[in-house]
């Protein structure tokens, strides 16, 4: 499929939203954080933190979706949370770029690891130390995904002017 300057705008547009959304969603954790640090212990505190979180991973999720489809597409549907995050990590030569690193990778595989846990909660009450332990790892996670954003936003701008 060929590529036009338009679709890469697109593309970079979509990234840009993205990280919008991103920092709206992150203020909402930190409001729900301030709320359990600051002494809050009903589980329901917990479930708003663990919902931000899950909405954290979600928009980094759709982000990588995004770039998947445009390059090269075709997830299975049994475990394509795993094999989309996996597949950011992957170069692949004249098409693209891995669009995280390493620890990146880690980072925003915990928070879906979480993601998925807290979906498939049922009857069960929400673990606030497992909820506390991801917590800690949220601002490193946004850092790195706005840090991908912005190299790959790069990339982008440059496959623009080749096309």
């Amino acid at each position: 499929m060929k590529r036009t300057q338009i679709d890469v705008d697109r593309l970079i547009g979509e990234l840009r939203l993205d990280c919008s959304q991103l920092e709206d969603q992150a203020r909402t954790n930190d409001r729900a954080n301030s709320r359990v640090l600051n002494g809050a212990t009903d589980s329901l505190d917990y479930s708003a933190l663990g919902y931000t979180i899950h909405n954290l991973y979600g928009i980094m999720g759709n982000a990588c979706l995004r770039i998947s489809k445009f390059f090269e597409n075709g997830l299975s549907k049994e475990s394509w949370h795993k094999e989309l995050l996996d597949r950011m990590l992957v170069s692949i030569p004249r098409l693209r770029p891995a669009f995280l690193s390493r620890d990146a990778y880690l980072l925003i595989d915990e928070l879906r690891g979480f993601r998925h846990v807290f979906r498939n909660l049922y009857n069960r009450d929400l673990d606030a130390d497992r909820v506390s332990a991801i917590q800690k790892k949220v601002p490193q996670a946004i850092v790195a995904f706005e840090s991908a954003v912005t190299v790959y936003i790069s990339f982008l701008e440059e496959l623009r002017m080749e096309l």
